[in-house]
């Protein structure tokens, strides 16, 4: 299991990092779409004065901040798709971890139990789940975070101050991305340790199966 969380961990980190170099390649969304609602203002008050002159001109002006916001906003298009999908695995990742950790603790609670295993291996067994929760649910909340604050930054939600929100969202995303890494790796780490838990549990159930086969005879 530790395997395969690493595995899906890795590709969503490199996700996350894709979409990173994505989010710099999109280049200033807010200033040509700033660009283009400022031409679309002037055309518009252009329009109302009724002077065909200063019609065409602005009409020019707002096909070219038009014509230069359209290829930045195609590649945050990409960068918004893209950041939806990885959300979406950086989510699955870590609730795969809390899922794992609920349904293995508990089977190895009720084995204990059942064979009258030293408690040890139980506690053993919570205090992994225990100390793994955390990682996995502060990376959700920081995916969300990210997320979040890209809203923020996108001039398509209207918020005046959405450009300064950008620099906001690049440093979280890249602080994110390295809290991230190190959560995974934590989480590996410990669903390994848990690997090594059910082993011993395995073993010590053998043992007690063979000594009660010895009972009965």
């Amino acid at each position: 299991m530790a395997r395969i969380f690493f595995v899906l961990a890795c590709f969503a980190i490199t996700l996350l990092i894709t979409n990173l170099g994505v989010g710099l390649w999109v280049g200033d969304l807010n200033a040509d779409a700033s660009a283009v609602k400022q031409a679309s203002e002037v055309f518009a008050k252009a329009k109302a004065s009724q002077d065909e002159q200063a019609i065409a001109a602005a009409e020019e002006t707002l096909l070219s901040a038009a014509d230069a916001h359209e290829p930045t906003k195609k590649r945050h298009s990409l960068h918004f798709l893209l950041g939806v999908f990885t959300a979406v695995v950086c989510v699955l990742v870590n609730a795969i971890s809390v899922t794992y950790f609920i349904g293995t603790a508990k089977w190895c609670n009720e084995v204990v139990d059942a064979y009258s295993l030293d408690p040890e291996y139980a506690q053993r067994s919570t205090r992994l789940k225990k100390s793994t929760f955390p990682w996995s649910i502060s990376g959700v909340l920081m995916i969300i975070l990210i997320v979040a604050f890209g809203g923020a930054s996108d001039p398509a939600t209207e918020i005046s101050s959405s450009a300064d929100w950008v620099s906001v969202h690049f440093m979280l995303s890249i602080f994110g991305t390295m809290f991230l890494i190190y959560s995974y790796l934590q989480q590996v780490g410990k669903i390994g340790a848990h690997y090594d838990v059910i082993q011993d549990i395995v073993a010590a159930t053998e043992i007690r199966k063979a000594e009660l086969g010895r009972g009965d005879s």
